[in-house]
């Protein structure tokens, strides 16, 4: 811990207690209120810790020197921006600490916490919830052992955000070089676990404020897609790929479609069209899609669906099994659902339906189904960008 409280109960900051006074002192546990010792050399970092094993389960031992410096690099950066901060802010109602405590503005208390070590879902998941609950917002920052590469697992997908003009986004801190990384405009490559994103490094340092972060992402933000045609071949051959090497869900896919009277060859397009934040949807896309797009065909030309209607068979999937999400704890249940949306203006982009409102839809046609995977190629070079994006 980087926090104590003196016998005259003032906290004191390791960062601020000078060589020659750490002896002298009496320190205790914010939240057990045993007492500790500040840990100080030439090569770790300053902290305090328990004189024996402890039970305390807010300031538990065993940082990592990552973990400590890294609070120390932040705790510097918001103060030297005069930026209201507290490093390990004891909260006895929440009976939590975040790692800091800051405030954006003089309404909106800010929970920041740096993982540098493995967590489990529940845990993160409970954290998450008592700061919500308690009016905090909280943003998750992780260390060097996850870093964001070319692939999302599933303990990094705890820790994904959303922002309405940077999508989706995940937070690093890379304390050996004093920078902030932000992995922004997330997205998921077919149903594989890669992904594409735009990366921003930020230098943490004097002259670099948080709002001058917030702007430059916002500023060089792009779209960073490819080219949706080829993204639609990709994902066709993926689906042949999975049915020759007997990938489990391909096949399970494949026999469900038989059934219908579709193979690979003949599927629609439609089931093929990426969906915006496709990355919380756990079950296979081309799966859901497909679905969803039985249950409008069982409807007549000219007949009318309704957003109700919609949330309604939303619920009865995933009630069913048929439709259900990843655990990303700070994506709201709002924001998953809006997935199916998405999938509703695409095929309204496609024809298959025509907006008759904000929140009603007719039934206009049926996909078109291939004769063989020739004519499908050709159909999907020869497509409009504009009716195949999620925009």
């Amino acid at each position: 811990m980087l926090v104590a409280v003196s016998k005259g109960n003032q906290y004191v900051n390791a960062l601020d207690v000078q060589k020659n006074e750490k002896q002298k002192r009496d320190y205790y546990c914010p939240s057990c209120k045993e007492p500790v010792f500040l840990k100080k050399g030439l090569i770790k970092q300053a902290h305090f810790t328990h004189f024996r094993k402890s039970d305390c389960t807010v300031f538990s031992e065993g940082e990592t020197q990552e973990h400590i410096l890294g609070k120390k690099i932040l705790y510097r950066w918001f103060t030297q921006q005069e930026m209201p901060c507290q490093l390990e802010a004891y909260l006895p109602n929440l009976k939590q600490r975040p790692d800091l405590l800051i405030w954006l503005d003089e309404q909106t208390p800010v929970a920041l916490e740096f993982q540098c070590s493995a967590l489990s879902a529940e845990r993160m998941m409970e954290r998450t919830s008592v700061y919500i609950k308690n009016g905090y917002r909280v943003y998750w920052i992780l260390g060097q052992n996850f870093q964001l590469k070319d692939k999302l697992t599933n303990f990094q997908r705890l820790f994904i955000q959303e922002h309405n003009k940077i999508g989706c986004y995940f937070l690093e801190l890379h304390v050996e070089s004093n920078d902030i990384v932000i992995h922004y405009d997330i997205s998921q490559e077919g149903n594989s676990a890669s992904i594409i994103s735009q990366c921003r490094h930020l230098k943490i340092d004097e002259t670099t404020s948080l709002n001058t972060v917030i702007q430059q992402i916002l500023l060089y933000s792009t779209n960073n897609q490819i080219d949706p045609k080829k993204k639609l071949i990709q994902s066709h051959y993926y689906l042949n790929r999975g049915r020759n090497y007997q990938v489990p869900i391909i096949v399970d896919f494949q026999k469900y479609i038989y059934k219908k009277g579709d193979s690979l060859v003949s599927l629609p397009l439609e089931v093929y069209l990426p969906v915006k934040n496709q990355l919380f949807i756990k079950t296979l896309s081309y799966f859901w899609k497909y679905q969803f797009l039985e249950w409008i065909m069982e409807r007549n030309s000219g007949d009318i669906i309704t957003k109700k209607e919609i949330i309604q068979k939303t619920t009865i999937m995933i009630t069913n099994n048929e439709l259900n999400f990843y655990i990303m704890p700070l994506i709201s249940d709002e924001s998953k659902r809006k997935c199916i949306i998405h999938f509703i203006t695409l095929l309204n982009k496609r024809g298959v339906l025509i907006a008759i409102s904000h929140s009603e839809w007719m039934v206009q046609k049926e996909p078109q189904r291939y004769k063989n995977e020739n004519e499908k190629i050709t159909a999907f070079l020869k497509l409009d960008n504009s009716l195949i994006m999620d925009s």
